[in-house]
C-alpha cells in the first residue's frame, strides 16, 4: 500500500480579492460605481441638471461611495427625500426622490450584477 502526503496551499484571501479586482479601488468596484451612477441618471431630478452631473464631480469611482450634491442649483430644496404631493418633479414619475433605491429596485441590481460578472469573465 502506497501512502502519499499532499500539501496544498491556497493564496491568502486578500491576494485573491486583489487579483480579481474586488478590493476598494479595484476594477470591479469601479465598474459597479460607474454602472450605478449611469443607471441612476434617469431617476435623478433635473431642474438644472446640477444634481445629475454632481455625482461625477463629487465621487471617486472605485471607493464604493457615490455622492450627489442635493442642494446645488435645485432651487435650494432637499431633493433626496422630498415626497410632498405638491412637489411636481420634472419628468415624473421616473425622476424624483430616492433615485438610487428606485434604480436598484427597478432592475438596477440585476444590471450591476450582470456587468460585474461580464467584467470578471473578461479578466479570467
Amino acid at each position: 500500500m502506497l501512502k502519499a502526503k499532499v500539501k496544498v496551499s491556497f493564496p491568502k484571501a486578500q491576494a485573491v480579492i486583489e487579483r480579481v479586482g474586488l478590493q476598494k479601488g479595484g476594477r470591479v468596484q469601479t465598474l459597479i460605481d460607474s454602472e450605478i451612477a449611469r443607471g441612476c441618471d434617469d431617476y435623478v431630478p433635473k431642474d438644472s441638471g446640477h444634481t445629475r452631473g454632481s455625482v461625477y464631480v463629487n465621487s471617486k469611482f472605485g471607493d464604493g461611495k457615490l455622492i450627489w450634491d442635493i442642494y446645488g442649483n435645485e432651487n435650494g430644496r432637499n431633493i433626496w427625500n422630498d415626497t410632498r404631493e405638491n412637489v411636481h418633479w420634472q419628468d415624473a414619475p421616473m425622476r424624483g426622490p430616492f433615485w438610487a433605491l428606485r434604480f436598484w429596485n427597478g432592475g438596477g441590481r440585476e444590471r450591476v450584477i450582470r456587468e460585474a460578472n461580464a467584467l470578471l469573465k473578461r479578466l479570467f
